[in-house]
């Protein structure tokens, strides 16, 4: 039986994968040599818990599309499977449509961790059930935006607070995935991982986050702002 070229343990049948680390044996891998497979690799993929809640708060929930880009272009780059990261992002605004796509993204991570032996806690319907929620409270609070001239004061601070209610199932439903994604990572490479570095697309959903809360606010404390006048 061979060993692995990495941390020495005997691969089990089917000796895909190591049983310990995770690392594709000489021959799943292909005409890879055995020093090619045993490289340390360093994957700038690591995204930490304090970014995501952060950036989830700052942007208004917006974070939440860029993060299905970044994390299905980290997929695309990694296994070279043929992806669309920004259509894949996109479709977050279809209705319906955008619950097969938080399932098939769960599940895509899911098979991952499980084909390479990693334990992982993805639950796919989970990760439906709070981008169905938390659409369903962004969904009302757009059709109210629709007639600001309507709004109180404690209707847009009801807003408001319904806006928070599905940043925290944004929150909760990024945590729950990332969390899982970054322990597939930290086994792929040995413990090499680095953050993912700041793209445009994220410094740009902070700022529309920015005017987002600033809007809130100006509904909730100025009658002005409210009723255009």
């Amino acid at each position: 039986m061979p060993f692995c070229t990495h941390c020495g343990v005997e691969y089990q049948q089917p000796a895909n994968f190591c049983n310990r680390c995770g690392r594709a044996s000489p021959v799943a891998a292909g005409r890879e040599s055995v020093a090619a497979a045993a490289m340390p690799l360093e994957l700038p993929y690591y995204l930490s818990m304090n970014r995501i809640i952060f950036m989830t708060v700052l942007s208004f929930g917006l974070y939440l599309y860029y993060w299905f880009y970044l994390t299905w272009k980290q997929y695309r780059d990694y296994t070279g499977s043929e992806a669309y990261p920004v259509w894949h992002a996109l479709t977050l605004l279809v209705p319906i449509y955008n619950l097969f796509r938080a399932h098939a993204h769960a599940s895509a991570y899911r098979d991952l961790m499980r084909d390479a032996g990693i334990p992982g806690s993805i639950k796919a319907w989970l990760a439906v059930g709070l981008s169905w929620i938390s659409g369903i409270m962004s969904l009302g609070t757009l059709r109210a935006s629709f007639r600001p001239e309507a709004l109180t004061q404690d209707g847009a601070a009801g807003i408001a607070i319904t806006d928070a209610g599905a940043t925290v199932l944004v929150i909760a439903l990024l945590l729950h995935l990332q969390s899982n994604i970054n322990w597939y990572w930290y086994n792929q490479a040995n413990g090499r991982v680095s953050s993912a570095r700041i793209g445009v697309g994220e410094v740009i959903f902070a700022i529309l986050g920015i005017l987002a809360w600033a809007n809130t606010l100006a509904n909730i404390f100025s009658e002005s702002w409210r009723t255009g006048f």
